[in-house]
């Protein structure tokens, strides 16, 4: 999950990434959180690029390009990011919904609040956002990781099979590919050259795992144990997190 924070105050900023960081901690997000702090709207809007992050920070008050100009830039690329004003009054409120901000929170900023404004965002609808991009010959694929069920190596391409019986191919080493999805705790590297993903699992079959679409994952029978092991304790977290 990336999260981002624009405010020029610098203090400011790191009090609520460490507010962000103790929220996830406590409501035991099983996901990697990084949290990417920007100085001003500018610098921030020449990196920015649809699906980069689940959900952007900004202060209201900034130089140069303010947060509401900031906002409208990135609602005209990115219709589904969460957005949170940090502004130094109510009175900006009008402003913030009409980018479709999810809240905003009145400086300082307390965790209280910041729990408050997070608690109102549906944290399984950032996660079904989160997404990455592949070139597929001449053209930059995005896929959202929900819809990937299984990523193997064929020469020098990835085959990554998702939802809907496709199949998409990158010319990239398989090694470099997975670099992207290990950190995210749903992916399992099978054998050498197979990840899949645990959500898209439906059970243990033999030496299978039976995927939601009807492919087998054959598991080596030396690594039924530990791979096994792995799926079990994750959909056991993945219970007890309610998601």
């Amino acid at each position: 999950m990336k999260i981002a924070i624009i405010d020029d105050l610098e203090n400011d900023s790191l009090v609520i990434a460490e507010y962000l960081h103790r929220y996830f901690q406590e409501v035991s997000c099983q996901e990697p959180v990084v949290i990417e702090q920007f100085e001003d709207g500018e610098q921030f809007v020449r990196l920015f690029a649809e699906g980069t992050y689940e959900l952007i920070l900004i202060d209201y008050f900034m130089k140069a390009m303010n947060g509401l100009e900031t906002a409208r830039y990135i609602r005209q690329r990115d219709s589904h990011v969460f957005i949170i004003f940090i502004t130094a009054s109510r009175d900006y409120a009008i402003d913030c919904y009409k980018v479709r901000a999810a809240d905003y929170i009145v400086k300082p900023p307390v965790y209280a609040r910041i729990k408050e404004a997070m608690s109102l965002i549906d944290l399984s609808s950032l996660r079904d956002k989160q997404c990455v991009q592949i070139t597929c010959g001449r053209e930059q694929v995005k896929i959202f990781l929900k819809d990937i069920i299984y990523c193997d190596a064929a020469g020098h391409y990835v085959q990554i099979h998702v939802s809907g019986s496709k199949l998409l191919r990158s010319r990239i080493s398989f090694s470099e590919f997975i670099r992207e999805l290990t950190p995210y705790p749903q992916f399992l590297l099978c054998y050498r050259g197979c990840l899949v993903n645990m959500d898209q699992i439906c059970r243990i079959e033999n030496l299978d795992f039976l995927t939601s679409e009807g492919e087998r994952i054959p598991i080596r029978q030396k690594e039924y144990a530990r791979l096994t092991k792995i799926y079990y304790d994750y959909v056991f977290t993945k219970v007890r997190s309610g998601r």
